[in-house]
Formats: structure tokens, C-alpha cells, sequence
């Protein structure tokens, strides 16, 4: 029997994108464990620069520096299953195939705007490095423009307003940052600036709405306490308005643009439909009402973004009870969804899901019949979040009867503890951990460039 080492296996994968759940499959082959975390809050005012967080894929996986393997900074286009070809598109334009036996689907998700009219126009989404480097620089432009002399006092009251809309983990820690940004850095800077910066985070319903109610009282103080004005309502076309400089969307996540494109089975919200090993669906060839499926149609669910229904839940679908994998594609992260048990969009799901994707394809290569690997079995390990200052939130165990939750200093000596040794390599730990020193020391940097 022939056994395919690590850079055949390497050669003959092909992962689409390069998101928390790829990464971990590539570094997985045959490797020691890693993971990659973001801190987009904290890159957002300073407290950690963007570079210190944003782990090159050749750093995690050493193997793709090696003549046999390949990565290729590119744009997925479309996928050619009956072929096995990834079509894909260079930054200048450029287009070229990539052939694959086994192709991972990792490509992540967008904000969901919901339908607002505006928002991509007229907002900030925060979901990797450029957009919390966008966010410091229009941060530092409103406060640099409020100082101007001759600005109205409306104008400048609104230029010194940021508006969070969404008040889970993310939009809570950045408003946590953004105070404590504004009591102890630019108050050093224009103490009359500083009083008028307001804050506001607007949510439909309750603030870490996935904690515990105890947590959720405690970080409404905290953030209260540091000025944080919380308003409960939606964004809507009612006529009222909220003035406002700076704009942060931290709503959710929905489908990207080229999961809808793809000819595969997709779930009410518009996520890949997988089963519980992780194998992209499509209904049988020969439907029961006759209708035959052909190479290159697309599958059941939205194929647009006006068809997805982010209200609808995902296993709300009488249709895939016949769906069948489809051979050699597999697809995880926050892309993705089992149809009868959907998990939530989080790292931890796309890191577990990576680490088992990884197993089962180790598995196979090292032999050619091997069995059918086990169910993905998800396994919560908790939350936390950043409240600002020195506070913080967690919760350790199952999400539905935690085991553990805490709040306060050592809470956040957890979180910081816990985002500093799951970052990639020992470099960027040291960069991280710089930055909180240099913060500590010497204030947040607000310089723009």
C-alpha cells in the first residue's frame, strides 16, 4: 500500500481562502498544533498595532515556503466540481486554474447588513486588520477635524459621536476600548475634547446576548460607569436620525457574494450545506419530480443576496433529507452549516472543525481504505470579552449551563492571557505583548498614516 507523506498530501489539497479553519488544517498536516486569533478592538485605538496581530499563512504552515507546495495570493472565481478545478483571478487580473483532489471551502463570511439601504455606503464593518486600520484612521480624522476653528458646535458634537451598531462581543469591546482610549490617552491631549467624545452602542436586544444574565447586568455598568451611552432599538427608515461621526456595523455575519455563486445546496441563510463530517450536499442527480440536476446548476437555497433570509433559521428545510456529499469537497468555518444541527459563526467552531478536518485527511493519506471517520463533534469551551480598562467578561463550559462565570480584573488577565498564547507564532506573541507594554507605559499611539 502506498502512503502519501506530508508534501504529497500538501500538493494534491487545495484550500479555498485563507481563514482561521484552513490555516489549521494546513499547519495540522503532520505538524504541531497552532491557532490564529484577531483583536480587532484593540487594533482599532492603538492599544495593539494591526501588524502584531496579522499572522502571514507562511508563517503558520513553514511547508508552504518549499519548491512542491504552493500558495497563491488570489480571488477564487468559481469551482468546476465535475472537473475538480478551482478557476481563480490575481490581483491585476490575471486568470489560471488550480486542480485539486480534496478542495476545503473556507472562506468565511461578510457583514450582514440586512437590507439596510446605506450601510456599506455610509458605515464601518470590523472583521480583519484593514478594517480596524480604516477605523483608527477615520477615528483620528474626526477628532483631528472637531478641532478646527470655525466648526459649528452641531458639527463638531457630531464629528466627536461614534455610534457602535450591535452590542455582542465585538461591538462591546470596542466601545470598552474606545473609553477607555478616550480617559486616558486623549484626555492627556485636549481635556475638552475629550468630555465632549460620546459613545453610543445601539442594540436590539440585550448587550452579550449569549451570556449570562448577571455578566450581562455587570458589563452594562461598566460600560455605563465609563460613559457608554446604551440604546435599545434597530436601525430603520422611520425618519429619526442619530448624528454621528464615526460609524462601527458589528451586527452579525452573513454569506459572501461567492459562497451564493457556488453550485452546491445551501441553507435558508445562505451557508454551504454540510453533513456531519463536514461534505458539501447537493440533492440527487434525479430529483423525485423528475427534474435532473446538471453539471454546473446551482443547488437549492439563495443565490443572491436578496434571497438570503437571515430571520429564518437554517434547519427551517424540508429539502435535505435526500441531499448527498459530494466527493472530495469539504467545507467549514463560518461559510458553512449542518442543516439539522447549524453552529454558531465563532473561532472556536472553525478551529475545532479545522483540527478534525485535519485528522480525517492525515488519516487518509497515511491509508488508502481507511474507515469512515467519526462525526464532527463540537465541543463549547466558552466566551469572553473585553469590557474595557482592566475588566472583563467570561464564561467557561457549555453556552446553555456554563460551569464557570466571572467578571472583573482577573477576567481580563484570562482574556489577555488566553488571546496572547493562541496567537500564531512566538514572533507575534512577542509583538503583542510589546504593544500592551508599550501602552502601559507610554499611552496609545494616535498618529495617522
Amino acid at each position: 500500500m502506498r502512503r502519501l507523506g506530508r508534501q504529497t498530501l500538501l500538493r494534491q489539497l487545495a484550500a479555498a481562502e485563507g481563514g482561521f479553519a484552513s490555516s489549521l488544517i494546513t499547519r495540522q498536516l503532520h505538524t504541531t498544533p497552532s491557532d490564529a486569533v484577531k483583536m480587532a478592538a484593540s487594533t482599532c485605538v492603538g492599544t495593539v498595532e494591526s501588524r502584531s496581530v496579522t499572522v502571514p499563512i507562511v508563517d503558520i504552515q513553514p511547508a508552504l515556503k518549499q519548491p512542491q507546495n504552493f500558495y497563491y495570493a488570489a480571488a477564487c472565481k468559481a469551482i468546476h466540481p465535475e472537473d475538480k478545478l478551482v478557476e481563480c483571478c490575481s490581483e491585476d487580473g490575471l486568470r489560471f486554474f488550480v486542480q485539486y483532489d480534496q478542495l476545503c471551502i473556507s472562506t468565511g463570511s461578510q457583514g450582514s447588513t440586512f437590507g439596510i439601504p446605506g450601510v456599506e455606503q455610509h458605515t464601518n464593518f470590523l472583521r480583519d486588520a484593514s478594517h480596524s486600520t480604516h477605523i483608527r484612521e477615520k477615528l483620528v480624522d474626526c477628532w483631528n477635524a472637531a478641532n478646527i476653528p470655525g466648526r459649528s458646535p452641531l458639527e463638531r458634537d457630531r464629528l466627536l459621536h461614534v455610534v457602535i451598531v450591535g452590542g455582542g462581543p465585538t461591538g462591546v469591546e470596542v466601545a470598552g476600548e474606545l473609553a477607555d482610549f478616550v480617559d486616558r490617552d486623549l484626555r492627556k491631549i485636549d481635556p475638552g475634547r475629550a468630555r465632549d467624545m460620546r459613545v453610543t452602542i445601539i442594540e436590539a436586544n440585550e448587550l452579550l446576548g449569549s451570556f449570562d444574565a448577571s455578566l450581562r447586568e455587570y458589563t452594562a455598568r461598566k460600560l455605563t460607569k465609563a460613559g457608554v451611552q446604551l440604546v435599545k432599538g434597530v436601525v430603520k427608515e422611520d425618519g429619526s436620525v442619530l448624528p454621528y461621526g464615526l460609524c462601527i456595523w458589528s451586527t452579525g455575519v452573513g454569506p459572501t457574494p461567492f459562497v451564493l455563486s457556488l453550485p452546491f445546496a445551501k441553507t435558508p441563510r445562505g451557508r454551504l450545506a454540510v453533513d456531519d463530517r463536514l461534505r458539501v450536499l447537493m440533492p440527487p442527480k434525479l430529483r423525485p419530480d423528475g427534474h435532473v440536476w446538471a453539471d454546473g446548476e446551482k443547488g437549492p437555497g439563495p443565490k443572491t443576496m436578496k434571497e438570503v433570509s437571515m430571520k429564518q433559521d437554517e434547519e427551517d428545510t424540508d429539502q435535505h433529507r435526500d441531499w448527498q456529499p459530494v466527493g472530495g469537497i469539504y467545507a467549514l468555518g463560518d461559510c458553512c452549516a449542518q442543516a439539522e444541527n447549524p453552529l454558531p459563526a465563532l473561532a472556536q467552531v472553525a478551529e475545532q472543525q479545522g483540527k478534525y478536518l485535519a485528522r480525517v485527511l492525515n488519516a487518509q493519506a497515511w491509508s488508502l481504505g481507511a474507515a469512515e471517520p467519526e462525526p464532527f463533534q463540537y465541543r463549547h469551551l466558552g466566551s469572553m470579552a473585553s469590557i474595557g480598562g482592566t475588566s472583563a467578561v467570561l464564561e467557561l463550559g457549555d453556552a446553555k449551563k456554563p460551569l464557570v462565570s466571572w467578571g472583573g480584573f482577573t477576567s481580563w488577565v484570562a482574556w489577555r492571557s488566553a488571546y496572547l498564547t493562541r496567537l500564531g507564532t512566538l514572533k507575534h506573541r512577542a509583538y503583542v505583548a510589546g504593544d500592551w507594554t508599550l501602552t502601559l507605559l507610554f499611552g496609545r499611539d494616535i498618529s495617522r498614516w
